[in-house]
């Protein structure tokens, strides 16, 4: 064999391997990078899923936030209906509620500001159940008879009824306030068409008819 033949085949012995062990380190590689882009985009996927979720609950929220500042719109549903039907909700309780309930949905809602109706909005939805709720936990010859307001001698269903007929007082004063808003726009149309009658001579009978 001569030096040249045995050259070549001490190369191919060297270089061979060399390829191979290149080739399978490329794979690796390949592999490695495909399988990061894959991490990758499920990570990408989480996060927007996430951010997406964020935004719903951010969306919601404020949509909640926002209804607050809406009129309420009585149905069978309502906390605030289902303890005025409640039987076992004393009479006088109910009767109060019910002119609660009456002042607000004659109450003219745009002529009061945001923050009166959303306190009357608080107390017909949220406060009067929560007492009420509470009310009924209570025994109820416990609540009729034993004195929890030592200054005013009031048991718990005077402290009760108290507090509904203040909220009642607060819905009579803004129903009032309301009509008043709408009372105010009658006399500036009744000062408009006035000035209008004024100005077009109407008003001292100029025209007559022939």
């Amino acid at each position: 064999m001569s030096f040249f033949t045995l050259l070549i085949l001490l190369s191919l012995i060297l270089i061979v391997p060399i390829i191979f062990v290149m080739r399978e380190k490329s794979k690796t590689t390949q592999t490695e990078s495909t399988q990061r882009h894959q991490e990758y985009l499920a990570s990408a996927s989480i996060i927007a899923n996430q951010s997406q979720t964020n935004t719903a609950s951010i969306e919601k929220l404020n949509n909640e936030q926002g209804n607050e500042l809406c009129v309420i719109h009585f149905s069978a549903n309502h906390s605030f209906i289902k303890l005025l039907y409640n039987e076992q909700v004393p009479k006088t309780f109910r009767a109060t509620m019910d002119d609660i309930g009456q002042q607000y949905e004659s109450t003219h809602h745009d002529q009061i500001t945001e923050s009166q109706l959303f306190t009357l909005n608080k107390l017909i939805a949220t406060r009067i159940p929560e007492l009420i709720a509470d009310y009924l936990s209570l025994d109820q010859n416990y609540a009729k008879t034993v004195i929890i307001d030592t200054d005013k001698q009031n048991t718990s269903y005077d402290m009760v009824l108290a507090q509904l007929n203040l909220i009642l007082d607060f819905s009579q004063k803004l129903n009032t306030q309301s009509q008043s808003g709408v009372v105010d726009k009658l006399l500036a149309s009744r000062r408009y068409l006035d000035d209008v009658y004024q100005e077009s001579g109407m008003a001292a009978d100029n025209l007559k008819i022939k």
